[in-house]
């Protein structure tokens, strides 16, 4: 069968315009919308997002103290008293005494020889406030209120997501250089870094951007109140091109897990 060359002409037309305006429609959408990727996915830089969640236990502060503690000590009253001693000898010649002192200020609450034809009888007393007890060797006085240390507090942490060209220096380096001055104390392995606070509980997830070219290492660094005993940084390896990867990032404790969610 042979074409004729009319048809083959038309043909050949109809299918370049096709193309034509595949392209130009691509072009259109670009000029809309400069964020839209040209060329394959493996050409294009790798997009990173990050879901960050913090525990409602995070960043917990051993000096936390609760205010004052009433529950201990002695209610004040007037006949409220207290007596300290170094030895029971002592005690007992001080109880001794404060009950001969209270004897001689109150001798209407002193005890009256029952009779056998008369009920128990009482002298009469006057109702009187609070006075000042001064006897010797004793001490009147309320105990005085406590502190005392209570469960830890879950308080905020912050946290810097880095991009590196190498994890080398970061692993061996001490979070003091790295919270004195970042990007000397990685000096030619650092990107850049972003600052991101959360609270006990707090979930954020941070969108999708591309990553640097040179970036190679993922890093999550955490400043927590227990510096010393805390694991305080994280690092994950990253393919520089044609990928979109969510990192996990989570704060649990005093510690910090990084991994890329599926």
């Amino acid at each position: 069968m042979t074409l004729h060359p009319l048809r083959v002409a038309t043909l050949l037309l109809a299918l370049g315009s096709a193309t034509g305006c595949t392209a130009l429609g691509k072009i259109g959408q670009v000029v809309m919308d400069p964020s839209i990727p040209v060329g394959a996915l493996s050409d294009q830089p790798t997009e990173v997002a990050f879901s960050l969640h913090a525990s409602p236990t995070i960043n917990t502060n051993p000096h936390s103290l609760d205010a004052t503690v009433p529950g201990e000590a002695m209610e004040p009253t007037p006949y409220a008293v207290s007596l300290r001693a170094s030895d029971p000898l002592a005690l007992t010649e001080q109880v001794a005494g404060l009950l001969e002192h209270l004897q001689a200020l109150f001798p209407a609450m002193s005890p009256v020889e029952p009779n056998d034809e008369q009920a128990p009888a009482h002298s009469p007393t006057e109702h009187e406030g609070p006075g000042s007890y001064d006897a010797k060797d004793v001490r009147f006085d309320v105990a005085a209120p406590s502190q005392k240390a209570t469960s830890s507090i879950a308080t905020p942490v912050a946290i810097k997501i880095l991009q590196l060209r190498d994890d080398s220096l970061l692993r061996n380096s001490l979070y003091t250089q790295l919270d004195q001055d970042l990007a000397k104390a990685l000096r030619s392995t650092y990107i850049r870094d972003d600052d991101y606070l959360l609270a006990p509980g707090q979930f954020k997830f941070v969108r999708f951007e591309p990553i640097a070219a040179d970036t190679r290492f993922i890093a999550v660094i955490a400043k927590f109140n227990d510096i010393t005993n805390a694991d305080w940084r994280q690092v994950i390896r990253i393919a520089p091109r044609g990928r979109q990867v969510v990192l996990a990032v989570t704060l649990d404790g005093t510690q910090i897990l990084l991994q890329e969610e599926s």
